[in-house]
């Protein structure tokens, strides 16, 4: 440190900063993990500071490497004290990653209740974060937007951020341009997600409200781009219910609705398609009873019976908001009750594994291995039974194993994992029992030379063996191989085994 300290003093005197933020950066590597060294008080930074004063941009790079190696030296609530005024220019710099680099400190601070409360109390810098949202860099945006959530966890944070004094920066944020409308859109829905208090604090600004209304007026693409920010709304009980009474749910299933016939509607498929989705997973049964016909359309678009404008993608968001809505337990009962055309999509998504483009295929397998997913806790009868019939119309166990051989890593883990799904079956373990080769190929664990595929087929074997079933299904034997498989977990080899026999000898 005391090296450090030399060049620190060195380099407001310097002619060549950038000799001296060399030597540096050099000095600093010799002392390791900045997490393990203390910077001295007596150590002044006003000199680095200093050296983002120019125009020079290889100069203010390498006054941030070495600023990022020396800030970790002192606590996140000590330098947002000590270097205050310093860090306050920072915010305003015109260089982007001067800019990120105190942010960073920011974000570092708030991972504290002391530093929120510290931040919270600190007006003109909290203004700046909140101002830092508007900033034309993305990363600046994504920090900004990072450490106003995390304070947003603290109640003091969340009074500070939705003081009149902070709303009043976030309103003249708004009124700035569309992109920074939206980027504090997406943020107060961030911040909304929290829980009850928060997204109580995010409807009193009334910027939902407006985002809310942005998804039904306006251009196609405001609408868009507004229905992209208020997705994630479904996903938090909360959520739903201000969308509920705002009339928005109902609004957009309406419109999704009139995909067939409406410009305006068919642009905004892709998302009112993962917003269903979205709403579905979470109360599948009421969404398939109160949206029943919009259901059936996104069914049959699913299934390739239905084509709106002949845009394929579309058929790939109706299968992912098919598989969220089929998630639960409770999903797959509420799709079985549309046998008909839940047998069309079952069918296609088995065509598609096989026949499809690699794109189309890997995607139909993870559809499937959601839709067959349950939980230990969801085996019911029912269920189970629902299950069973659906195989019947789609792949055979033939086809995945087939699929599971195929060299190419994509379509090779993802019937890895429609196998695990299936694995977990009472029936899926008799097909496994039944399809010649299949036990044998899932013993052997050559088949697998990367980490990712050793985990997948022990994975699968964990499936079996801790499955109340597999005992009456598999021989004594197999069950016993099994077990041996999974003991020995997902990297042993056989190599492993021959080493330490050598060393006993």
């Amino acid at each position: 440190m005391e090296e450090v300290a030399r060049s620190l003093a060195q380099l407001s005197l310097s002619s060549d900063p950038k000799k001296e933020l060399r030597h540096l950066k050099t000095a600093l590597l010799g002392l390791g993990s900045p997490r393990n060294t203390v910077l001295p008080r007596d150590i002044d930074l006003g000199a680095l500071f200093d050296a983002f004063n120019t125009s020079d941009n290889e100069q203010i790079e390498l006054a941030v490497q070495v600023m990022s190696q020396l800030l970790p030296c002192v606590s996140p609530l000590e330098a947002l004290e000590r270097f205050r005024a310093e860090l306050l220019r920072g915010f305003l710099h015109p260089a982007e990653n001067v800019r990120r680099l105190v942010l960073k400190q920011a974000l570092q601070c708030v991972e504290s209740e002391a530093g929120v409360t510290c931040l919270a109390s600190d007006s003109e810098m909290l203004h700046l974060v909140l101002k830092s949202v508007g900033d034309k860099c993305l990363g600046v945006v994504k920090l900004a937007s990072s450490v106003v959530v995390k304070m947003c966890h603290q109640p003091a944070g969340l009074t500070a951020i939705f003081s009149p004094a902070g709303l009043a920066v976030i309103q003249e944020m708004v009124a700035q341009t569309d992109t920074t409308r939206f980027n504090v859109y997406e943020l107060v829905v961030e911040v909304g997600l929290l829980g009850p208090t928060a997204l109580s604090a995010a409807v009193t600004t009334g910027l939902l409200d407006r985002l809310l209304s942005e998804v039904t007026m306006g251009d196609g693409l405001t609408q868009l781009t507004a229905l992209q920010v208020l997705t994630p709304l479904a996903m938090s009980p909360g959520g739903r219910r201000l969308l509920d009474e705002k009339g928005v749910t109902a609004r957009l299933m309406y419109l999704l609705s009139l995909a067939k016939s409406d410009p305006i509607a068919r642009l905004l498929t892709h998302g009112l398609l993962e917003f269903l989705g979205n709403i579905g997973q979470a109360r599948p049964q009421q969404t398939l009873e109160e949206h029943g016909a919009v259901a059936l359309m996104v069914l049959q678009l699913a299934s390739g019976h239905l084509e709106l404008d002949g845009d394929p993608s579309l058929q790939a968001s109706a299968l992912q908001a098919v598989a969220r809505i089929g998630t639960s337990a409770e999903g797959k009962l509420a799709l079985s009750k549309c046998k008909h055309e839940m047998d069309q999509v079952l069918e296609t998504l088995g065509t598609e594994a096989v026949r499809g483009p690699t794109n189309l295929k890997v995607l139909s397998i993870e559809v499937l291995t959601q839709l067959f997913h349950l939980e230990p806790q969801e085996l019911r009868e029912e269920v189970v039974v629902v299950l069973e019939l659906w195989w019947a119309s789609t792949l055979n166990f033939s086809e995945v194993f087939k699929l599971a051989r195929l060299p190419f890593p994509d379509l090779h883990m993802a019937a890895l994992r429609l196998l695990i799904s299936l694995a977990r079956l009472p029936w899926g373990q008799r097909f496994i029992c039944g399809e010649p080769g299949l036990l044998e190929y899932i013993l052997n664990r050559t088949t697998e030379t990367d980490k990712e595929g050793m985990e997948g087929k022990w994975t699968l074997v964990e499936a079996i063996v801790k499955s109340s079933s597999a005992p009456s299904i598999f021989s004594e034997d197999h069950m016993a191989m099994l077990e041996k498989y999974f003991r020995q977990g997902p990297f042993y080899s056989e190599a492993q085994l021959e080493v330490a026999l050598e060393g006993q000898e």
